[in-house]
């Protein structure tokens, strides 16, 4: 079982080779946007944001995150992010938002990690790396197959309707909705690593930071 598990999943990656390419391209591009993003903010956003990080830590060194509050919010955050996507994959124009809505997703991680650095020094790597690496370990991944399968599932759709070579939509589309709910709960997943792990690392960064 595993082994058929196994080959499936390398037919599969052979077979969208190019479209795991673009997604894995747009994702890093967004990473390096919002790094390149900090330098061009203005001192008073700056302040702002630092203002309300430090804010934050303070909260998280008395205990008072709540990590329940925490996964809700999260999860609620990666059902948007999968709707948009799956939607999106069921047109054609999911051809073009999808790249864009993975490279979005790279965006948010590489203003994060760039502002922590540059504006906590080193403190601030130390407290981007616990607070963001936990949970994209799981995150990044899912992100990357959910894009390509939801990318692949777009131009299927247009192929299908042209050339009619690629089987029913319906046999497509229930194994596209499938695969959108597995990844739904890996991402679910993380973020229960977010609520009940990164926060834990998070206090612990902030009692070394003080």
């Amino acid at each position: 079982m595993l082994g058929s598990l196994s080959d499936s999943i390398r037919r599969h990656l052979a077979d969208n080779i190019w479209i795991y390419l673009i997604i894995i391209f747009m994702f890093i591009l967004g990473i390096s946007l919002g790094a390149l993003t900090v330098n061009n903010i203005d001192d008073v956003s700056k302040t702002d944001a630092t203002t309300y990080i430090k804010g934050f830590l303070d909260l998280t060194s008395q205990n008072e995150l709540q990590s329940a509050y925490i996964l809700k919010q999260s999860i609620k955050f990666n059902f948007y992010f999968t709707l948009a996507i799956f939607l999106s994959g069921l047109t054609y124009l999911g051809m073009l938002f999808i790249p864009l809505i993975v490279a979005f997703r790279g965006f948010c991680i590489g203003f994060t990690v760039a502002f922590l650095t540059e504006n906590l020094v080193s403190n601030g790597f130390l407290l981007s790396l616990g607070s963001i690496l936990p949970q994209n370990l799981i995150y990044v991944p899912v992100i990357i197959v959910m894009g390509a399968i939801g990318l692949n599932y777009s131009v299927l759709t247009l192929r299908n309707k042209h050339f009619k070579r690629f089987g029913t939509i319906q046999n497509l589309f229930a194994t596209y909705a499938l695969s959108a709910l597995v990844l739904f709960i890996l991402l679910i997943a993380g973020c229960i690593v977010e609520s009940y792990i990164t926060s834990q690392i998070i206090r612990m960064i902030t009692h070394y930071m003080v």
